[in-house]
């Protein structure tokens, strides 16, 4: 009982922003129980009003730190391929950014884990930054966060419907009082299907309403190029994006110090573009060579390996 003591803790949940700095006194057996504003339960950080700011924040950097690992290993040259680094940012990365995310998926600053997702896939693509967010997950072969985050949800809204094991198993919730609380078995549906087709069929609803050059169906498998070595493979996908280190773009941010931006065949400005229809070619190259990776856009990679 005495060992209970020392590590009992004591909380409070409250919206009241008059009494954030109060510390609730409460005695057990004549000891004070310490007070703790942030607890973690089961590797989550709680907050007062259950906003997961502080959650999201220490994952963002847990998830961060991981990209550098996955950085050097999409730098490496001693036998890395684009499938061991997207099982690697799936395993180390992702893993650690959708933990209990059916818990905080919902808090309005869950967006804010984007940015570093973001940064993995480009690892995985070898893609600049420049690049349309959802181009990279096309090309990474991974759904958008927010798609994950929703799917993950409603995966335990049907387990907590179906399985008696659940805590939440038959709980009726509470008439719904705020507007801005949006509590789990209020705002998530149950899933109907297979969790990867659902993600597939949410995914191509998103790029219906956002801006994107690919033509690629969305997949959960990279796509075609991918079994090229790592080098290849970073090239054909800037080709793919139309955003790589030519002369004109190098210009455009800053960094072609000479102001030159015409092509080493001397015919045209060195753009993305020209790239594909450079004389220096064996033959042009179009966009669906780069889709397809056909022996043209294999000869055009070759070509510009280590420029673009």
């Amino acid at each position: 009982m005495r060992l209970i003591m020392y590590k009992t803790q004591v909380s409070a949940f409250h919206l009241k922003g008059r009494d954030a700095n109060r510390k609730l006194k409460v005695h057990w057996y004549g000891k004070r129980l310490e007070y703790i504003d942030k607890p973690v339960y089961l590797g989550v950080t709680l907050d007062r009003t259950l906003s997961f700011k502080d959650h999201v924040s220490k994952t963002k950097a847990k998830v961060g730190a991981r990209n550098n690992i996955l950085r050097k290993l999409a730098n490496s040259k001693w036998g890395t391929d684009p499938g061991t680094i997207r099982s690697t940012a799936l395993a180390l990365c992702y893993s650690a950014a959708e933990y209990a995310c059916p818990v905080w998926g919902r808090s309005s600053h869950a967006k804010k884990l984007d940015p570093v997702l973001n940064t993995a896939c480009r690892a995985i693509s070898g893609c600049l930054k420049p690049t349309r967010i959802d181009d990279l997950y096309l090309l990474c072969g991974i759904a958008p966060p927010t798609v994950r985050r929703d799917v993950s949800s409603r995966v335990e809204r049907t387990k907590q419907e179906d399985d008696s094991r659940h805590p939440l198993f038959q709980h009726v919730p509470p008439s719904k009082r705020l507007k801005s609380r949006k509590s789990f078995l209020h705002s998530v549906q149950p899933l109907y299907g297979n969790p990867q087709s659902c993600r597939i069929e949410a995914w191509s609803k998103h790029l219906q309403e956002k801006p994107h050059n690919l033509s690629f169906e969305p997949k959960e498998s990279l796509p075609t190029g991918a079994s090229e070595p790592w080098q290849n493979w970073r090239c054909l996908n800037r080709l793919r994006t139309g955003v790589g280190r030519c002369k004109a773009l190098m210009q455009k941010w800053g960094y072609n110090h000479d102001g030159s931006t015409e092509c080493d065949c001397g015919e045209a400005p060195q753009t993305m573009e020209h790239l594909l229809n450079c004389t220096l070619l064996p033959q042009p190259c179009t966009s669906h060579d780069l889709h397809d990776y056909t022996p043209c856009a294999r000869a055009c990679v070759l070509q510009w390996l280590g420029k673009v």
